[in-house]
C-alpha cells in the first residue's frame, strides 16, 4: 500500500516537517498528560462514580489517535499492523509511566484499573483508526 506521506527521513527538510507535524503534538500531548498527573487535585467537573475513567478513556483515545497518526505515517507507512501494535504499546507504556509518576505525586494513588482504562483507549482508538483508514481507501478507490 503505498500512501501519501513518504517515510520518515531525519536530517531532511522534509523530516523536520513530518516531525513537527507527526510527532510534536504527540510529544506536547505527553507533556500535557504528565503536567495534569502532577496537579494534587485535578478539577472534576463531573461528579458521578468513576468519572475518571471517562477522562482516561478520552485522555488516551486522543493519545492513541495521535501515536497511531504519527507511526502510520512516519515511521511504518507500509505496514499499517505493525503501527497498531506500537501504538497500542506505546499508549500502554504511557499509562503506566503516568500511573507511576502519580504514585509521587501528593494526593493522588497508583492504580491499576486507570491503566487497564488507557490500554483500552488505545486499543478502541485503534479500531476506530484501522476503520476510518480503510472508510478513507475506499472511497479513494471509488474515486479512481
Amino acid at each position: 500500500m503505498i500512501l501519501d506521506q513518504p517515510a520518515f527521513t531525519p536530517g531532511s527538510r522534509s523530516g523536520f516537517r513530518q516531525f513537527v507535524w507527526f510527532w510534536l503534538p504527540v510529544l506536547a500531548y505527553v507533556a500535557a498528560i504528565f503536567a495534569v498527573s502532577s496537579m494534587s487535585s485535578p478539577p472534576n467537573p463531573i461528579h458521578v462514580p468513576n468519572s475518571d475513567k471517562i477522562y482516561h478513556l478520552c485522555e488516551y483515545g486522543l493519545l492513541g489517535v495521535l501515536l497511531g497518526r504519527a507511526l502510520r505515517f512516519s515511521v511504518s507507512p507500509y505496514s499499517p499492523l505493525a503501527a497498531v501494535v506500537m501504538t497500542i504499546s506505546l499508549v500502554m507504556i504511557v499509562g503506566a509511566s503516568d500511573e507511576y509518576y502519580q504514585s509521587f505525586v501528593p494526593g493522588r494513588t497508583c492504580d491499576v484499573f486507570d491503566w487497564l482504562t488507557d490500554t483500552t483507549a488505545g486499543v478502541l482508538s485503534q479500531v476506530l483508526l484501522w476503520r476510518f483508514w480503510a472508510w478513507r481507501r475506499a472511497v479513494r478507490k471509488a474515486r479512481a
